[in-house]
């Protein structure tokens, strides 16, 4: 718990650093698999930084949307875990706002997971303009007012309930109260 405890009480970290210390406290994971499959889905991002955004996030939708693309996994555990969610090309849709964010991260971008009653989207933003990708492709519209951006913590924390969820669904409450546990880790804003 070390490692999640202390990036969980410290200033908001990288995306992927606090998702992967959250799957490192149920199972074991291969953090430097993880980071170069994150590293290799960022480099068609290099260079586009500084440009136009609206090509940036078409970019960004296109890795997420590409053959092969990433599925939606909205009732899994492992869907809830970047790791697995980058090896089986499967995730929640938050996980997958995550990877779009990460992804972007390393390519110098400024991108940010942002959610809105109609589901979890990645954002980049010029000051006049937000392009949203929508991490499902679902064709889902978000209402530009009802959108709320989240910082890491948050994305945890959205994780972890819906870890304890699914646990309990499957009877296994030592993991639900795990995740509960974990939770209480994270700053209250």
């Amino acid at each position: 718990m070390e490692g999640f405890t202390r990036l969980a009480c410290g200033g908001c970290p990288p995306v992927a650093d606090l998702l992967l210390a959250l799957a490192g406290e149920f199972r074991d994971v291969d953090a430097a698999a993880t980071d170069a499959r994150l590293d290799e889905l960022a480099l068609p991002l290099f260079g586009l930084a500084s440009g136009d955004l609206r090509v940036a996030a078409a970019e960004l939708a296109n890795i997420l949307d590409t053959d092969p693309g990433f599925d939606a996994d909205r009732s899994s555990v492992a869907g809830l875990w970047l790791d697995a969610a980058l090896e089986s090309r499967a995730g929640h849709p938050l996980i997958l706002a995550a990877i779009a964010t990460e992804v972007g991260r390393r390519a110098g971008l400024d991108v940010h997971v942002l959610s809105a009653p109609t589901g979890w989207y990645a954002g980049l933003g010029d000051g006049d303009r937000l392009w949203l990708v929508d991490t499902t492709m679902d064709g889902s519209k978000a209402d530009p007012w009802s959108l709320r951006r989240h910082c890491a913590h948050e994305l945890a924390f959205a994780a972890l309930m819906g870890l304890s969820e699914r646990y309990e669904k499957v009877g296994d409450s030592r993991r639900a109260g795990r995740a509960a546990m974990l939770r209480s880790r994270l700053p209250m804003r």
